[in-house]
């Protein structure tokens, strides 16, 4: 029985170290906007491009 506890100790504290980092890499994420500055300067270009490349047959 003391083993189980000792394993569940070890395993939750390992799973609230986990969140916490998670949390901390997200809290940084937004609060440096990142993922709006990812969308800007990876994602659009990229979609521009494609579409750009992409044959009309029919003018707007």
């Amino acid at each position: 029985m003391k083993k189980v506890f000792k394993f569940l100790l070890k395993f939750l504290g390992k799973l609230a170290l986990v969140g916490l980092i998670g949390f901390a890499v997200t809290f940084v994420i937004y609060m440096a906007n990142a993922e709006n500055k990812l969308i800007y300067y990876v994602v659009r270009p990229l979609l521009n491009k494609h579409y750009d490349a992409q044959v009309r047959d029919r003018r707007i």
